[in-house]
């Protein structure tokens, strides 16, 4: 395999669905990867990263269109995303359907991956592109941002459904391109940000999906699990437990009941699996605490009271006591080591 992974088919009719109806010579782009049409319209065909990227640039050249990838968002799709698009129609909101993300993406492919931090004030939705090469890197980050966005629009119905801001790593572009950002994502659109992110409200994610289906939920998630074992992802059952306590804290302490009940199984069984992987759910539950509160201390000026409470201690000195016990410093240790600079409030 190449240094760029691989993705699965589907992810690549967006950028070709644009192209046909740009009126470009595809084609030629496909021949130009070495890609046969014929191969590509099987949506699991899996190819390599490398043509990939040979196949968007030339797509890119042929557009000189210096928002070729935000202009294929228009084109996407539930298949676009493989199964998980149809994962996060069967879901009951935004936020069940971002948790997903993170457990399935790998079906879409090795393009990037994604994070989710939340806490009583903010959203920030993150994407890290691992294409390194321009243009190709600057146009998939649009492409998936854009994605994201039109897709959660057409999710629950809501066609101004839009973040507070969108956050771009590119260089400020001219006036007129900025005016188009902002045309796709209805919002403030900045540059040269440290990360490629969605920000907004928590309450951006409790936008209801329109047709929520969990049994449909349940099976699709089977086969993506199937799918991911085929692939030779892990799908430990720690790896989806750090999902769950992450899709909940924000808003309570996630219950190991409630979790062992979204993951079809009892307390005891919970328990007895997770003790099969050398894993507890104390263990798991303090890993994700730890992860989230390292964020925000590095990248929020919210009070050390504030943090306790979105990570669901019971009081501020439970969260300075666990804190160094897991880093051997406080908080505020911790805050002002050199490098950990802020970077939004």
């Amino acid at each position: 395999m190449d240094a760029l992974g691989q993705i699965c088919s589907a992810a690549l009719q967006q950028y070709l669905a644009h192209g046909q109806a740009r009126g470009l010579d595809t084609a030629a782009a496909l021949q130009q990867a070495n890609l046969d049409p014929s191969h590509i319209q099987k949506p699991d065909t899996r190819i390599h990263g490398q043509d990939f990227q040979t196949l968007l640039h030339a797509l890119i050249k042929q557009s000189a269109d210096p928002l070729f990838g935000l202009h294929t968002s228009e084109f996407v799709q539930p298949g676009s995303y493989n199964v998980i698009g149809y994962i996060a129609m069967s879901a009951s909101t935004l936020q069940e359907a971002l948790s997903k993300v993170s457990l399935y993406e790998k079906l879409v492919g090795d393009m990037g991956t994604t994070d989710t931090t939340l806490d009583a004030h903010q959203v920030a939705i993150r994407w890290d592109c691992l294409y390194r090469q321009q243009p190709a890197r600057q146009h998939l980050i649009d492409n998936v941002l854009g994605s994201w966005v039109r897709y959660s629009r057409w999710l629950t119905g809501n066609d101004l459904l839009a973040p507070d801001q969108v956050w771009l790593e590119h260089p400020t572009p001219p006036p007129a391109q900025v005016e188009e950002y902002r045309r796709v994502f209805l919002c403030d659109v900045l540059f040269e940000q440290p990360c490629s992110a969605l920000v907004g409200a928590p309450q951006l994610l409790q936008q209801p999906i329109r047709q929520p289906d969990p049994l449909l939920l349940s099976t699709l998630e089977a086969h993506a699990i199937q799918q991911l074992n085929q692939l030779g992802v892990d799908t430990n059952l720690s790896q989806r437990v750090k999902q769950c306590i992450q899709d909940a804290i924000g808003h309570s302490l996630p219950r190991k009941e409630t979790v062992a009940e979204r993951l079809g199984m009892n307390v005891r069984t919970l328990h007895r699996r997770l003790a099969d992987e050398d894993q507890s759910w104390q263990k798991l539950l303090d890993d994700v605490r730890l992860k989230q509160a390292r964020h925000l201390l590095t990248t929020t000026t919210l009070p050390q009271a504030d943090i306790a409470a979105a990570l669901g201690y019971s009081d501020i000195r439970s969260f300075q006591r666990s804190f160094k016990r897991h880093t051997t410093m406080t908080p505020g240790q911790y805050r002002a080591k050199p490098g950990n600079a802020q970077i939004h409030s």
